[in-house]
């Protein structure tokens, strides 16, 4: 039997800030193809766990791999993945054509692909195109970061709550091209959100971490199975917590 290697394989991650621990042997894969939701509680580590594959945060121990590339591999492994840009960090003096156009050198591409220039329609983006980010609404600023990340559809894309401030439209449209790019086995995507009901149907997996650990998993086929069962992710979330929380 053929051994597939992980698109993403996140070996003993740990880190710590001021003494505490953050995340505690973290381990962690995701194949090409697959859609992986990343749920949990406030403080549970989840934005520190993105910050660290995007190498804005560097892990006490542990390492992360992206297509077969670790942080080592610098300028090769940013290329690995795509991850949004906050809407409080996008330069407000660029236009979002601008911003675009320099993510699109910086990942070797002689202009913005014609497929982003699709996705800014399908969001509603492209009358907000050519105006200053700092002039822009939060919706525009939000979709322009999201389009930062997907931008020439890198193997990886990771997203932290990525629908606070998107239009009913616009969720739509980024949903069904994160669910289509996956279906085709084009990349993975990893997605940390609150709003769980919003991407559970997409899912292959859910990952539930808590206190720096990952406390649960579930596959596709357990989703569904809960769906027979009548509940949902939700609910299974929370049960979980509950149980966590009661005393032993």
């Amino acid at each position: 039997m053929v051994k597939t290697t992980p698109l993403m394989d996140i070996q003993g991650l740990s880190l710590q800030r001021s003494g505490s621990p953050v995340l505690t042997e973290l381990n962690l894969c995701i194949q090409r193809g697959e859609f992986v939701g990343l749920i949990g509680p406030n403080g549970a580590g989840k934005t520190s766990l993105l910050r660290c594959i995007s190498t804005h945060l560097q892990a006490d121990s542990g390492r992360c791999l992206v297509d077969g590339l670790d942080a080592s591999a610098a300028l090769a492994y940013r290329r690995s993945f795509g991850s949004a840009m906050a809407p409080e960090d996008l330069p407000a003096d660029l236009s979002p054509r601008q911003l675009l156009s320099i993510v699109a050198a910086a990942r070797e591409l002689e202009q913005i692909p014609e497929q982003t220039l699709a996705l800014a329609e399908s969001f509603g983006l492209s009358r907000w195109l050519d105006r200053s980010i700092g002039n822009c609404s939060l919706g525009a600023r939000q979709k322009t970061g999201l389009l930062t990340g997907m931008l020439g559809q890198p193997p990886l894309l990771i997203f932290d709550e990525p629908f606070n401030g998107l239009d009913p439209l616009a969720a739509f449209e980024f949903k069904r091209t994160l669910g289509e790019w996956t279906a085709s086995g084009s990349c993975g995507v990893l997605l940390a959100t609150h709003g769980i009901e919003v991407a559970e149907r997409l899912l292959d997996k859910a990952v539930l971490l808590l206190n720096g650990r990952i406390e649960a998993q579930w596959t596709r086929a357990q989703l569904t199975e809960l769906r027979a069962e009548g509940m949902d992710l939700e609910s299974a979330m929370v049960q979980r917590l509950r149980d966590h929380a009661a005393p032993a």
